[in-house]
């Protein structure tokens, strides 16, 4: 029988002070979007955005609905919003950020399921990794050079 094992890389940073300029600047524009966010029922508020290849940047923000399926999540959100305005152009990197009126959410926060393999469906679309920033309530950031590592087995058209 053989036996793999599946690792987690990521980098850890102590404040958004230690990252470079570029993703500085595309964390604060996440932050900014949080503002955009619709959630009446949870207070979860989720701000993305995103650095397309071509330098442009976009922002989205999660979107509830009371019937919770319907609702929609800042990371397609944000994706859709790059689609939209600059059609077959890959996002390169992509900051999340959160905010929950009823308790602090301290430390950074993944994108959730269906997110991730939206987001990896994306990186294989245009063969482009992007770069993930998170940072929740605290200063702490993590940053994943590409989506694929957090959903290593993903689902995609090759299997269709």
């Amino acid at each position: 029988m053989k036996s793999k094992k599946i690792s987690l890389n990521y980098e850890v940073y102590d404040s958004a002070e230690e990252l470079t300029d570029d993703l500085r600047k595309l964390l604060k524009e996440a932050k900014l979007a949080i503002a955009k966010s619709y959630a009446p029922y949870s207070g979860f508020q989720v701000g993305a955005a995103a650095r397309l290849v071509n330098g442009a940047m976009v922002s989205g923000a999660n979107c509830e609905n009371a019937s919770y399926p319907l609702c929609i999540c800042a990371e397609p959100a944000t994706l859709a919003a790059a689609a939209s305005a600059h059609p077959g152009v890959a996002v390169r990197a992509l900051a999340i950020s959160v905010k929950n009126k009823l308790r602090p959410v301290e430390k950074p926060t993944p994108p959730c399921g269906a997110c991730r393999q939206m987001l990896v469906e994306h990186e294989d679309r245009f063969d482009q990794p992007i770069q993930l920033i998170l940072q929740g309530g605290d200063e702490t950031v993590y940053v994943f050079e590409r989506v694929r590592d957090l959903l290593p087995l993903h689902f995609s058209g090759d299997f269709l």
